[in-house]
């Protein structure tokens, strides 16, 4: 028996046992997203701080990498080639300076203890400066009020911050020898923002997956046919964010459009399978389906063989945009295939049974 023969004899005899498949890899899949090694969140989600550069010359990523861990304590760091017919550049990503942090959180504290204990207010302004004093030299004087304690650590977090840049400005420069030429642009992204970016992204993404299982119920009349449409799209997301998790790809303003065109893919699918199955009536329900698998087959593999090239292209091209795009959706096809022939295809097909039994 060859392939085809395979095809058309997929869903014969316990076509059910397949679901224990997608079943598995959930659990699999959930483990890798809430246990290890979790899904991150981009830059442009949770707050941080993007540096772009410019330059005439490839740059490579690892010295300056190597240089500014050396000097500084920076969360999540991480730079990436830029290459375009617009020339070459980095783009540099890190959550926070970590004593900087420290610095402005005592200060805050500090701010806080004025009025009601201004001994602690000036013994947490003096921890503020020892950490700003990392970046530039600065000091509180003995004798000095809660006023002017608190104003002193206020000048020398604006120092720091200042000192830091400059610092970060010199590194690259030496590192990669540019001098006067260097092409520096710095976006702080809050993290209220990337909050709001965050809430705003799941709720588009609910909005899709409600408006669409409403559409589909319209159509089908059937509340398993919508369920198990809807089911596919968040199997297919799941998935990919398990990739995502592997990966250490986090989710951001880049990969979420992605999530979303896997779910406009996997209904697609899931509805040329299920018009085909539950509306035609002229063979038998497994014959539909074995056509309809085919189908689905010829689809995935395709769609899945073009992303998968295009993130190729972008990995050796360094377009780190286009490749997190593109590998996202690989591996959402990837997990398509699975839900299509081994989830969904086995209830629509036992309810495609049903309903031949009563006619």
């Amino acid at each position: 028996m060859g392939f085809s023969g395979f095809l058309n004899n997929f869903y014969s005899g316990d076509y059910k046992r397949y679901m224990i498949v997608p079943a598995s890899l959930l659990v699999i899949f959930l483990f890798l997203i809430f246990v290890f090694p979790t899904v991150k969140q981009g830059i442009d989600l949770k707050g941080g701080t993007n540096i772009m550069i410019r330059a005439d010359k490839p740059l490579e990523a690892r010295p300056l990498y190597n240089a500014l861990i050396s000097s500084y304590t920076l969360t999540d760091l991480q730079i990436n080639p830029i290459s375009s017919p617009a020339g070459y550049g980095l783009f540099i990503q890190y959550s926070e300076n970590t004593p900087l942090v420290q610095a402005k959180s005592l200060l805050e504290q500090s701010k806080a203890s004025l009025t009601s204990d201004p001994q602690r207010a000036i013994a947490l302004a003096r921890e503020s400066v020892s950490f700003s004093s990392q970046f530039s030299p600065s000091e509180i004087p003995q004798g000095a009020s809660a006023q002017e304690a608190v104003a002193a650590a206020e000048g020398a977090l604006v120092n720091a911050g200042q000192a830091f840049d400059t610092g970060v400005q010199n590194i690259i420069s030496q590192t990669y020898g540019l001098g006067p030429d260097l092409k520096y642009q710095k976006t702080i992204i809050g993290p209220s923002l990337g909050k709001a970016f965050y809430s705003l992204g799941l709720q588009v993404m609910l909005m899709g997956l409600f408006l669409l299982s409403l559409v589909i119920f319209l159509y089908f009349r059937e509340i398993l046919t919508s369920v198990t449409v809807i089911g596919a799209a968040v199997f297919n997301i799941i998935g990919a964010l398990a990739f995502m998790a592997l990966l250490s790809i986090p989710v951001s303003l880049t990969t979420i459009p992605a999530l979303l065109m896997l779910i406009g893919y996997s209904v697609d699918t899931e509805i040329v399978m299920s018009s085909r199955v539950l509306k035609r009536k002229e063979t038998t329900a497994k014959q539909r389906m074995n056509e309809s698998l085919i189908t689905i087959l010829t689809m995935g593999s395709t769609a899945a063989v073009a992303v998968g090239i295009m993130a190729l292209l972008s990995y050796f091209a360094q377009i780190n945009v286009i490749f997190d795009l593109s590998i996202v959706l690989f591996f959402g096809l990837l997990a398509d295939l699975i839900s299509s022939t081994m989830l969904n295809a086995p209830l629509i097909l036992s309810q495609a049974e049903k309903e031949e039994g009563h006619a």
